[in-house]
């Protein structure tokens, strides 16, 4: 019994370090806005582009030391500091990064705007490997918003599958409208046997 026990102690030790140094991969390049003029409102009560990520995994990713970039010579361009609790994403859930050249403004303020940028670059902590990309359209209108028609879903090399200009903005919320009832269907087909579910009590 006591084998057993340390067993299954060590499989979720090994399962949490595990979760943990591949949980930056989940995050995804979700949705971007270029031209903000009658569109969502920054804490400063200003209107400017944005970039958001959208957390695609069942458990909570801390992106503090990962990096934005809309340049591939720099992908240091913008580094989320640390010491902020609001980079720790929740599951299935996203964050807003403002593309103001403004980062004194704090964590969400990025050193860099959209207005001449060749792509949007999620990088991790080591600088050097992309998470996740996506070039920049300028021939948007004002106030129309490029992403992902499901959240989290699409390519990760700047292909563009699984993107489209869509038909409203959606800043911090979900793309694609879903019904609340057909969500416990969804998870079954992503999760038939609960193994996601287990793993992540366990983690």
């Amino acid at each position: 019994m006591k084998q057993l026990k340390l067993f299954l102690t060590v499989v979720g030790l090994v399962l949490c370090f595990t979760a943990g140094a591949q949980s930056q991969d989940a995050m995804r390049l979700n949705e971007y806005l270029v031209v903000n003029n009658d569109d969502f409102q920054d804490d400063f009560g200003q209107q400017n582009a944005w970039i958001e990520l959208f957390n695609s995994s069942y458990g909570t990713v801390d992106i503090a030391g990962c990096f934005l970039s809309d340049d591939p010579a720099n992908l240091k361009k913008y580094a989320i500091p640390g010491g902020d609790l609001q980079t720790k994403i929740k599951p299935r859930q996203h964050v807003l990064f403002w593309a103001d050249n403004q980062p004194y403004r704090g964590t969400f303020h990025v050193s860099f705007d959209l207005a001449n940028a060749k792509e949007n670059i999620f990088t991790k902590g080591d600088g050097k490997t992309i998470i996740d990309r996506i070039p920049v359209r300028h021939d948007l209108g004002e106030n129309v918003a490029f992403g992902r028609v499901e959240d989290g879903i699409g390519s990760v090399d700047g292909s563009g599958e699984g993107w489209t200009v869509l038909d409203r903005t959606s800043p911090s919320t979900n793309n694609s409208l879903i019904d609340k009832a057909a969500k416990p269907d969804r998870m079954k087909e992503i999760d038939p046997y609960g193994w996601i579910l287990a793993l992540t009590a366990m983690s």
